[in-house]
């Protein structure tokens, strides 16, 4: 990984050649917050995501900022964990614009074989058009097939080319792998489409559960400074067994429950690890709320 520039913030390129002219990491105090703090919920955690998706979109804007009218530009929302992420509202603070918004229902499952597939039950595309060229869809990305499907709807009812921008928090290498891989095969029937990923912070390691993704996991890619800030937020031992964001879904629309959840995970790694300062400040932290 190699940094790429600085705007108000940094900037990397990763040097692997799938993913170095598509993926880049943003650096983001918001993120940051968000990733290392579990208890960081409701409000302050849809301010701290406006934030960070801002940064993405300061760097876009940096790098790319593909020139289009604001009727040809649509954001699409994953349902439901995606509305956390204010992305209509971070684009207009950011470029005076309002652009159009379309929805997704769609959830992610696991089949018996262990692998992973979507199913669609919902979808308005009333934003979407012929002449929509540029779409931004935030998100987090475990293994990718979420976002791999979402994208496929997406050209499918368009039919023409089209760049996609997809903003991720807490995103996996491996899920920015098979979002990259797809580019090809969407262009075999339309030349020009374009794939970019901004991720914050990190592409993160995904445990084999497909799932979580740990700061310190030893397939991480990031940065020195972040690996060091995450020791001084959270530890070595929860930096390396605690999914950076948990269950994102319950996070962004159970508070309570993301929090029973955290508890739930805490104390099992607690047995695991019984005299981790950590695990102790964050379960009184929890005993607290």
């Amino acid at each position: 990984m190699r940094k790429e520039s600085s705007f108000l913030g940094k900037i990397f390129r990763l040097t692997d050649p799938l993913l170095a002219n598509h993926c880049y990491l943003v650096e983001s105090e918001s993120a940051k917050e968000i990733l290392t703090n579990h208890l960081l919920v409701g409000t302050p955690l849809v301010q701290k995501s406006h934030q960070a998706v801002k940064d993405c979109l300061k760097a876009y804007s940096h790098l790319l900022s593909y020139s289009s009218s604001a009727y040809r530009i649509a954001e699409v929302v994953p349902l439901s964990g995606a509305l956390t992420y204010d992305l209509l509202n971070a684009y207009y603070e950011q470029f005076q614009q309002t652009i159009n918004r379309c929805f997704i229902g769609i959830r992610r499952f696991q089949k018996p074989d262990g692998s992973w597939d979507t199913q669609a039950s919902y979808s308005n595309f009333e934003g979407l058009s012929e002449e929509t060229n540029l779409v931004f869809i935030g998100d987090t990305i475990a293994t990718g097939v979420t976002m791999t499907r979402v994208i496929q709807m997406i050209q499918a009812h368009i039919q023409s080319p089209v760049h996609f921008v997809i903003i991720s928090i807490a995103g996996s290498l491996i899920g920015a792998q098979r979002i990259i891989r797809l580019e090809k095969s969407l262009q075999s029937s339309f030349p020009g489409t374009t794939i970019h990923c901004f991720f914050t912070q990190a592409f993160f390691g995904l445990e084999a559960n497909g799932t979580d993704m740990p700061i310190l996991h030893p397939d991480t890619v990031t940065t020195k400074e972040f690996k060091d800030y995450t020791r001084s937020k959270i530890g070595d031992y929860l930096g390396r067994n605690l999914c950076s964001v948990l269950d994102w879904g319950k996070r962004t629309n159970s508070p309570q429950k993301h929090l029973e959840e955290l508890s739930h995970v805490l104390f099992h790694l607690q047995k695991q690890n019984k005299e981790d300062p950590f695990i102790k400040n964050m379960l009184s932290q929890l005993k607290s709320e």
